[in-house]
């Protein structure tokens, strides 16, 4: 009966940050709904659009959004530091609204200009999304569920393209886009009522707000006192630090270290080829000669990586973000070489006997690596977006971070056809299988695991001049679970490291400790900041 009482307390106090994460990553659908439009909808245009575009014209519209994200993601730096993350989200779903239904327009308008500025604007609508969305995400999640919190986001994201391959093989283009014009409404109205990130609220001097806003996220039977002082003491910290170090700039260590292992994985997550490939998915399955019809490939392959997008964010804080990692991109090589090897063959003995002899190895191809490539390079370089930046540079890092991403996306996109052009099929799928095992050994040298820390000591870890283990003080809110009786037996379930110093792992243990009120004041196992004996 206590057991059934503490696992409905303990999701009783989960299930705000469920709601929140989930919400405030409904951003990300929408940008994969932009991603994910060009698939069904070029087919569409060539099919119903009385107006002239050159088959220029379309490749530029794909990729269009793409520049329209670089702006937004440096573009949002200023209103997310300001005006707070969840105003930051408000603001953006008003533009993604007008792109879609200036783009969905156009089949009245008929004009090309006017689907160039509606995807123009869902793109800058895009970039705005990833720094806040994340950093938003990451801010209200407890240390224990930052890495399932924030693998939501690119769940949202793979959801949002994989809905717009299913619409699209129903409705035209144009239906299509206002379809998607109405959802941000509704995303509109649900983040209005979200509370803003407590972190943020604190930082700017807003403690009730901020008390209000996390004794939501953290369950009303749940003492946030500890929490609070912690994040304060952190600013004070930064503070401190700053103006004892006014060296600290942009330039420095603690700065340039985060960031550059954020643009390196930024960049080997796009020359995977994930977005060449997602907004190309039936161009190329009928340049293999697949038999199976475009539209339902795309339907087929979209939900193969969303169940499994959705599957690894259970074991980002299992596994780890490192493990995850690699082990997908070792596994997301392997397919990508497998089709090089199609194509060439399909060059050298043309293409009846190539589909006569491995015709089915691009579908299964294609499904293998999406399975890979969602089990971790999918949604670890925005979880660690989200943990690795310090607090004074947090949402401008979040920004250049989301840019760079977003410009190798638009230059992956852009450019693919003619990729395929100049290295041919096969030797464009080589690239794409080598840049992948690249990526496993710059995470491997490169990236420390961040499972389990707090966003206040990940700052202190990239502060110090080598990524090494660091000294972890204990806190009140790293209780997991806590009990007291009339005798002052407090049984303490809380995380600790192994004695593996160079992993630091964590793993659960339980202190039953004979208290009393002396000792919460001079216990020195645990650095309490307040306690409840009450």
């Amino acid at each position: 009966m206590k057991m059934g009482t503490r696992m409905k307390d303990n999701f009783t106090n989960l299930f705000p940050q469920l709601v929140v994460a989930i919400w405030g990553s409904w951003g990300y659908f929408c940008m994969g709904s932009v991603r994910g439009r060009s698939s069904p909808g070029i087919p569409s245009q060539n099919r119903t659009m009385d107006f002239d575009m050159s088959p220029s014209d379309l490749q530029w519209i794909s990729s269009f959004p793409m520049l329209g994200a670089i702006l937004g993601s440096l573009f949002i730096n200023k209103p997310m530091e300001y005006y707070g993350r969840k105003k930051a989200l408000v603001g953006h779903y008003i533009v993604f609204i007008c792109g879609f239904f200036i783009s969905g327009f156009t089949h009245f308008g008929e004009h090309k200009s006017m689907l160039y500025i509606g995807r123009f604007l869902m793109g800058i609508a895009a970039g705005c999304t990833t720094p806040a969305a994340q950093i938003y995400v990451s801010e209200c999640a407890s240390p224990s569920l930052r890495g399932w919190m924030g693998s939501l986001t690119a769940s949202s994201l793979v959801l949002g393209v994989w809905s717009t391959y299913v619409i699209g093989t129903f409705v035209e283009w144009h239906v299509l886009a206002w379809i998607f014009g109405c959802l941000p409404i509704l995303f509109l109205c649900g983040t209005v009522v979200m509370p803003e990130s407590p972190v943020w609220l604190l930082s700017h001097d807003r403690e009730q707000e901020a008390r209000r806003s996390l004794q939501f996220l953290r369950g009303k039977g749940t003492n946030v006192q500890a929490e609070i002082e912690r994040i304060k003491k952190h600013l004070e910290r930064v503070a401190n630090y700053n103006s004892q170090s006014p060296q600290v700039t942009l330039t420095s260590g603690s700065v340039v270290k985060p960031l550059a292992i954020s643009l390196g994985i930024m960049l080997f997550q796009q020359t995977t080829g994930i977005n060449a490939i997602v907004f190309y998915t039936a161009s190329i399955f009928q340049a293999a000669g697949s038999s199976i019809d475009g539209k339902y490939t795309t339907i087929i392959v979209g939900a193969v990586q969303l169940i499994f997008t959705i599957a690894s964010g259970f074991l980002a804080d299992r596994c780890g973000r490192r493990m995850l990692y690699l082990v997908s991109a070792i596994s997301s090589a392997v397919p990508l070489a497998a089709l090089g090897i199609f194509f060439c063959c399909q060059r050298r003995w043309g293409d009846q006997e190539a589909i006569r002899y491995f015709g089915w190895l691009p579908f299964v191809s294609l499904i293998v690596f999406f399975i890979a490539y969602s089990g971790g390079i999918s949604n670890v370089p925005f979880i660690i977006m989200g943990e690795m930046f310090p607090l004074r540079y947090r949402t401008l890092l979040g920004g250049i971070s989301s840019s760079f991403h977003l410009f190798c996306t638009f230059v992956m996109v852009r450019f693919f056809p003619d990729m395929l052009r100049a290295m041919g099929k096969g030797g464009t799928f080589y690239f794409f299988s080598g840049c992948t095992l690249l990526s496993a050994i710059f995470v491997y040298f490169l990236l420390p695991e961040t499972k389990g820390k707090t966003l206040e000591e990940l700052e202190q870890l990239f502060r110090s001049n080598n990524i090494e283990p660091y000294k972890r003080q204990y806190y009140l809110e790293d209780t997991l679970a806590t009990e007291k009786n009339t005798n002052w037996e407090v049984v303490l379930l809380r995380r600790s490291e192994t004695k593996d110093s160079h992993r630091t792992e964590l793993q659960l243990c339980v202190n039953k400790l004979e208290v009393t009120l002396e000792f919460y004041e001079s216990s020195a196992q645990f650095n309490f900041s307040t306690i409840d004996v009450a």
